[in-house]
């Protein structure tokens, strides 16, 4: 036997203990498809210690340098080691994409997995007797030499399967776009590399080099498919959230059960502005590891944790629940993830909402299991684990979790309709004004509240495309109808955050009111005080163009949030509306005298004041005696549709004395 040189295999050995301790420093085996990556590096690691010691000098231990027992042995050990590299790339491969499920449910792929397999373990434990792969035999100077066996071409056909089935299934997954192009490309570096080093050792026998192509492939794989960024939060030690959002689309494609624990801390931002960041995330990394012990203790090994930002955890685990125990072992963990948290002498105890679902069988839509994720603090108690399929038939969660959906639905298939509320001028003892507002109706869930469908709206973009309806059909009734004639100098139209900083939204709102022949001061468009907050600049700058056209602005619930005295002055307001939370708080003389004063302030400013929500005759007449030249609210009318409106100004519009003096 001519000893071979094996310092690459020492370097491929470096590479590996290298890459096992840098996942053991980050605790990057936690986790299904990070164990799998640290049990084939490990598998990587022992190959290149068999191949050493099954062909390499071993001075250090001369005993067994010479031993035929020991070198058998020794290449037995790295010939079932070298024959398992495959199959367990494949099935990381499987993990990473979602996709293993489909070779393990169907006998065919299962048998084509794992029948060359056996066959080489069978070959491998007879060889002892039949020399059937290989042997050894003493030389005249006592070194043991090699031998290849009478069925070593089936070993190596074996071999050459898994690299094809490998082949065809990657391609699969990509085709499938189950993986993403440099993910593919990377996976695929180990044909090359194995190539190269398979004619670089069958062209120099000596040189010991195909396990250095293996720890190259490996070191490749940690850098463009298992990388830190994608598979590892670095403050908490969990996945990140484009890991579960690929997981989701692994799951969602290939139909896999998957049963996932959401944890949301509740009041999660209060709780990191009062802490400071630096110690939120602390708290977020002893939650992480509360919940991993917990796992570990219910052995869940090959489940994977993903911290989703804002204090929400998600358990996903594919190796199948008991859904009977599954609620009393989470009741039972959830005063474990409680117990007090010592941060920087500062100790807490947490309050979570704990649901669970299992997908797809129980929310069959990504979007709107995302939509869940975010939005189920909302609806659960305190402290005790709930199951989706026990919430789901709730109409506001249903309406909260599918808003996206309806509201796309309704802009897509004409779902909007507007409503009027009719506005009292206290001046004029009749109704002179109304407020346009909007209403969304779904087939099965009936009317939805715009304090859900509006923000979610503006989340999305949609808001841009509402908003336009919204001013076109205004413009369209008031063309169509004869409410300027009964009484109607102007309507009062909402204009969003994202309309106030168009551009061209003046221009837009030119043409529309030339496309029906409607005068400018018919309209006046209402922006909230929060509106008016953002990008102030910009939203000044809209407002002076839409100005210019002839249009009138008012302030809309003022009073609802922080009101600023100086965002009065700096914005072109005609009139300001004090909101409901206002008048509903009118219950003593001191905050009377308040509110007196408040009025008589904007007075001084020049402004108009519109009262909302006045709902009883003792407030409408209070605030009448205060002068306020306008009043809406339930006491005198409700918001009703165009022909209802039209009927109501019928009888209502020609009286010149309010509900309240009657």
């Amino acid at each position: 036997m001519v000893y071979r040189v094996y310092y690459l295999d020492i370097a491929a050995l470096l590479v590996c203990a290298v890459l096992l301790l840098s996942l053991c420093f980050r605790k990057m085996y936690r986790g299904k498809t990070n164990r799998i990556f640290f049990v084939f590096i490990a598998l990587i690691m022992l190959t290149t210690g068999a191949d050493i010691l099954r062909s390499a000098p071993l001075d250090w231990i001369a005993p067994y340098n010479n031993s035929i027992v020991f070198r058998d042995i020794a290449c037995g050990a790295y010939s079932f080691l070298y024959s398992m590299i495959y199959p367990v790339y494949i099935y990381m491969v499987g993990s990473i994409t979602g996709t293993f499920k489909k070779i393990r449910s169907s006998l065919v792929l299962a048998v084509m997995y794992f029948s060359p397999l056996l066959v080489n373990l069978m070959l491998l434990i007879s060889n002892g007797s039949t020399h059937a792969i290989f042997y050894h035999t003493l030389s005249p100077d006592g070194i043991p030499v090699y031998h290849r066996g009478f069925m070593i071409g089936v070993s190596v056909a074996m071999g050459f399967y898994y690299v094809i089935f490998f082949l065809v299934y990657l391609i699969y997954c990509r085709v499938k776009r189950r993986i993403e192009t440099i993910k593919f490309l990377a996976l695929l570096f180990i044909y090359p590399v194995n190539l190269m080093a398979y004619y670089i050792q069958a062209t120099n026998p000596t040189l010991l080099v195909q396990m250095f192509g293996m720890a190259l492939t490996v070191l490749l794989l940690s850098f463009f498919v298992l990388s830190i960024e994608e598979n590892y939060d670095l403050e908490t030690g969990a996945k990140p959230y484009a890991a579960f959002k690929h997981m989701l689309g692994n799951v969602y494609a290939t139909g896999d059960k998957t049963f996932i624990i959401f944890a949301k801390i509740r009041s999660s931002r209060p709780l990191e502005n009062s802490l400071g960041r630096e110690v939120y995330a602390d708290l977020m990394h002893q939650v992480c590891d509360r919940i991993f012990s917990i796992m570990q203790k219910e052995n869940r090994h090959l489940a994977d944790l993903y911290y989703l930002k804002n204090g929400l955890f998600a358990v996903v685990d594919k190796g199948g629940i008991d859904k009977d125990k599954v609620s009393a072992v989470v009741d039972n963990n959830i005063p474990i993830i409680r117990e007090e948290y010592n941060l920087d002498g500062i100790r807490m105890k947490l309050e979570f909402a704990v649901c669970g679902v299992e997908i797809p069988e129980e929310c069959d839509n990504e979007e709107e299991l995302i939509k869940f994720a975010e939005t189920f603090v909302n609806y659960l108690p305190p402290n005790v684990f709930v199951r989706y399929s026990d919430i789901v038939p709730d109409r506001e969660f249903v309406i909260s979790n599918t808003i996206d959906r309806i509201v796309a639905d309704a802009i897509k298939n004409d779902k909007f309709e507007m409503f009027y509320q009719p506005i009292y001028s206290v001046k004029d003892g009749a109704f002179t004004s109304a407020e346009a507002l909007l209403r969304l109706k779904d087939e099965t869930l009936g009317y939805v509240p715009p304090s859900i469908f509006i923000p979610a709206a503006e989340k999305s973009g949609a808001i841009l495309q509402i908003g336009e309806f919204v001013i076109r059909d205004v413009c369209r009734f008031l063309a169509e109808s004869d409410a300027l004639d009964r009484g109607i100098r102007f309507v009062e139209v909402n204009l969003s955050v994202m309309q106030c900083t168009q551009k061209d939204m003046a221009k837009k709102i030119r043409e529309i009111l030339e496309e029906y022949h409607i005068e400018p001061k018919r309209i006046n468009f209402e922006i909230t005080e929060t509106a008016s907050d953002y990008l102030a600049d910009a939203v000044i700058k809209t407002m002076s163009d839409i100005s210019e056209n002839g249009n009138s602005f008012s302030l809309d619930d003022y009073g609802s949030g922080y009101s600023n005295l100086g965002r009065i002055m700096n914005f072109p307001y005609k009139i300001i509306k004090l909101d409901k939370c206002l008048i509903d708080g009118l219950v003593d003389d001191r905050r009377k005298n308040i509110m007196k004063e408040t009025i008589s302030l904007l007075k001084s400013l020049g402004a108009e004041i519109v009262v909302e929500g006045v709902e009883d005759k003792d407030k409408a007449e209070w605030f009448i005696e205060m002068e306020c030249e306008y009043i809406q609210g339930y006491y005198y009318a409700k918001p009703m549709p165009e022909e209802t409106f039209l009927s109501f100004l019928e009888e209502n519009g020609g009286k010149k004395q309010s509900k309240v003096s009657e």
